[in-house]
C-alpha cells in the first residue's frame, strides 16, 4: 500500500516528523447490534410485520435495549465476539429480545 493509499483510506497516523502504516484501522462495533439487525430483518418476515425503516429501526431499538451490548476494536475482535455470541446461551437472548420487539411493533406500530 502506498503512503498515498492509506492515508486516503484512513491508515496511516501522522504525527510531527514521521508516520506509521496501520495495516488496518480500528473500529468500535456493537457487535449485539450487527446481529440483531440480522435477526429483526428475519423476524419481521417470519412473523409478517411491516418491513418499512421506521417498524425495523423500532424493533431494533427495543431488542437492543433488553441486550447487553458488546463491543469490539477491530474486526479481528469482531470475528470472536460473533463466534461467542453465537453460542446458545447468548443466541437465545438475542431470540427472545428480537422476537418481543417485532410482536411489541406488530402491536404497536408508529407510522
Amino acid at each position: 500500500m502506498s503512503l498515498y493509499e492509506a492515508f486516503k483510506t484512513g491508515g496511516v497516523k501522522l504525527s510531527k516528523n514521521n508516520f506509521t502504516m496501520i495495516k488496518e484501522p480500528l473500529l468500535l462495533t456493537n457487535v449485539t447490534e450487527d446481529l440483531v439487525k440480522l435477526q429483526v430483518r428475519e423476524y419481521i418476515e417470519k412473523l409478517g410485520a411491516c418491513d418499512c425503516e421506521t417498524c425495523y429501526l423500532n424493533a431494533c431499538a427495543l431488542a437492543l435495549n433488553d441486550l447487553e451490548p458488546k463491543y469490539v476494536t477491530t474486526k479481528e475482535g469482531a470475528l470472536f465476539s460473533e463466534l461467542t455470541a453465537t453460542e446458545v446461551n447468548n443466541q437465545t437472548h438475542i431470540l427472545v429480545a428480537v422476537t418481543k420487539a417485532v410482536e411489541q411493533v406488530i402491536e404497536f406500530p408508529h407510522h
